[in-house]
């Protein structure tokens, strides 16, 4: 897997990475702290922060320890990077998870002073930003394809931590997304019709039927017959799916900015330009910084 939306997808599309990721943000360090606040297992703990230190998005800091030197997990720049993305799917949850069984906080902007709903905006030119407003520039045929089994064995410990962000119950959760989002970025841009020609197998069609499926299930897209062939169906995103918009378009600027050497299949654009996210203060309407936003 070279194509860097893919490979951050198989990072990032994991409900255990992204909540470690989250532990560490909020200077969750230490790996006994980790696992006893997400409940996650010693062995599944472990791989999660050996692939996090691989990527480059942590690093091992040692530390002593009475009488013998340990590590904690520090977010490297590129690990820093992810606090827009993690903010976004925050804010997504507190928007449309009507059904989470807990209340979320909310996210503080210190320089006014308000509780804010950090919504998406143009880094160049300051403005919000939505879901119409940009468009996509594919170089080639890029999330129709099966997407490899990941790194990860299934999650197997029952139930879900009090203490998670993303506390909504299944089935929209990290493991959600994991499955369906090698089809969002393209099908999030514009209306698509399956089958779809560039599908090169059986095996492939019946994959990314099933993804569509799923994102029908969840209720972010919604399914019509289609015009072009009687057996065909086409697709539109709800509101619900539009409003996902933000974390996949933070996603794909992430992907292109951790590997800059592997031109992107997906790019994109804004007013002509290229679309770098941003989140903003609805009321003070500038750009947020991570210092200068806390949970309340």
């Amino acid at each position: 897997m070279t194509e860097p939306l893919l490979r951050t997808v198989d990072l990032l599309g994991e409900q255990w990475m992204l909540l470690i990721l989250q532990s560490v943000f909020l200077r969750v360090r230490r790996y006994d702290d980790i696992r006893v606040r997400l409940g996650i297992s010693p062995t599944a703990l472990s791989s999660r922060l050996a692939e996090a230190v691989r990527v480059g998005v942590l690093e091992r800091v040692p530390y002593q320890s009475v009488n013998r030197v340990r590590h904690e997990y520090r977010l490297t720049e590129h690990g820093l990077a992810l606090w827009q993305l993690l903010i976004s799917m925050w804010t997504w949850e507190r928007d449309w998870a009507v059904d989470r069984r807990i209340m979320l906080p909310d996210l503080v902007h210190i320089d006014c002073g308000q509780s804010t709903a950090a919504p998406l905006g143009c880094r160049d030119c300051g403005q919000r930003v939505w879901l119409s407003a940009v468009r996509a520039q594919r170089r080639e045929p890029l999330l129709f394809f099966p997407a490899p089994a990941g790194v990860f064995a299934a999650r197997t410990t029952p139930g879900w931590p009090p203490t998670r962000c993303f506390s909504s119950p299944p089935p929209w959760n990290c493991s959600a997304i994991a499955g369906p989002s090698a089809c969002w970025p393209g099908l999030s841009l514009a209306r698509g019709t399956f089958p779809n020609s560039s599908a090169t197998s059986a095996s492939s069609r019946v994959c990314f039927g099933g993804r569509l499926a799923r994102l029908v299930e969840l209720g972010v897209m919604r399914t019509a017959a289609a015009t072009t062939r009687a057996d065909a169906r086409a697709y539109d995103l709800t509101a619900k799916g539009r409003a996902f918009f933000p974390t996949l378009a933070f996603i794909a600027d992430w992907s292109r900015t951790r590997y800059p050497d592997t031109p992107p299949a997906l790019t994109l654009t804004h007013r002509g330009h290229r679309f770098v996210p941003a989140l903003l203060c609805h009321h003070c309407h500038t750009l947020l910084q991570r210092s200068r936003v806390h949970p309340h």
